[in-house]
């Protein structure tokens, strides 16, 4: 557990330095001040997405016009993981960037100027069929997450998300989770270990829970032992500079991405169309996913659950409050 922490912190440390070393050489310069979009000028936005059913909301609201309608262009920039957007959004390269809310909690309490700009989906709050659930193979003994006690655990990045709902599932359940054997496993890779018995359980996200639910069972629904309710487990974040220089601009933005979010939430069938366009996917996968749950706005409450759960589980070392992560929404 001492191991985890420490590689968690280095590779934190690493990415604050760098993104606070730009911001120190003057970064955020490519982010002109004063941008002001409408339909007669309009403004282009560089955007870091993940490749993950979340974002398809965005896509989906783009293709809709509300990004346009507002005097806004969407250059969407792809990366596999959320810490290398980071620095292109703290030096002004990228405007905005989604990352789970685990990581942007991190990089907060170590100093890094983040904002989060608005939600990027919720939980479902619905037992057995959530974004995230453990898994285990039909036949395993494993019949709660109290007996993951000297098991392997499959997540796909130690010390982030994944392994905080395992640490959440496992207390709840009365049992101990720094006996648990978490070992990093990219997803494709752990539905192989899952299914042939080289890990014990694995803690999935979609669209890697549908693909690892043959011949597996769920044990655990780790976001209802966070809360009975919907949380916010992704968002859009900036910095802090860019924030300051193009209120406006941010306005717009977060306006085009609630609508967006909206619109997806009622529209499953269109998002679910939108999954082949921007990630590697099963057609017949693709409609049996679990979406998420798209919601505009951010409860004070999802975030002191996750704020909570982190501390508790040595995500972050250092409180962090809804008003140090969520921007107000208002132009000044």
């Amino acid at each position: 557990m001492k191991f985890r922490t420490m590689r968690r912190r280095t590779a934190l440390a690493a990415a604050a330095a760098l993104a606070l070393s730009v911001t120190a050489c003057g970064g955020g310069g490519s982010s002109a001040a004063g941008l002001d979009p409408t339909p007669q000028t309009p403004v282009t936005v560089q955007a870091g997405f993940i490749p993950v059913i979340d974002v398809a909301a965005l896509y989906l609201g783009d293709k809709q016009g509300f990004f346009t309608s507002r005097g806004i262009k969407l250059n969407v920039n792809t990366a596999q993981g959320g810490a290398a957007l980071v620095p292109p959004v703290v030096s002004g390269q990228y405007q905005f960037a989604f990352s789970n809310i685990v990581s942007v909690l991190s990089a907060r309490a170590q100093g890094l100027p983040l904002k989060v700009i608005a939600s990027g989906s919720n939980s479902t709050a619905v037992a057995g069929k959530d974004v995230s659930m453990i898994r285990v193979p039909e036949n395993s003994t494993i019949k709660s997450p109290a007996d993951l006690a000297g098991k392997k655990v499959s997540v796909n990045t130690l010390n982030n998300l994944l392994q905080m709902l395992g640490d959440v599932a496992v207390s709840a359940a009365g049992g101990d989770p720094a006996s648990v054997k978490f070992v990093e496993l990219p997803f494709p890779d752990a539905v192989t270990a899952l299914g042939n018995g080289n890990v014990d359980a694995m803690v999935t996200a979609e669209p890697f829970d549908t693909i690892a639910s043959k011949g597996t069972r769920v044990i655990a629904s780790p976001y209802l032992d966070m809360a009975k309710t919907s949380l916010t487990t992704s968002v859009y974040f900036t910095s802090e500079q860019q924030l300051q220089q193009n209120p406006k601009l941010f306005t717009a933005l977060k306006a085009a991405i609630d609508e967006s979010l909206t619109y997806a939430n009622a529209h499953p069938d269109q998002v679910r169309a939108q999954l082949p366009s921007f990630m590697k996917i099963d057609p017949a996968v693709v409609g049996q996913v679990t979406l998420p749950t798209y919601a505009p706005g951010i409860s004070k409450d999802s975030v002191d659950a996750f704020v909570k759960a982190a501390k508790r589980y040595n995500m972050v070392t250092a409180d962090v409050s809804y008003d140090d992560l969520v921007w107000s929404g208002a132009a000044s």
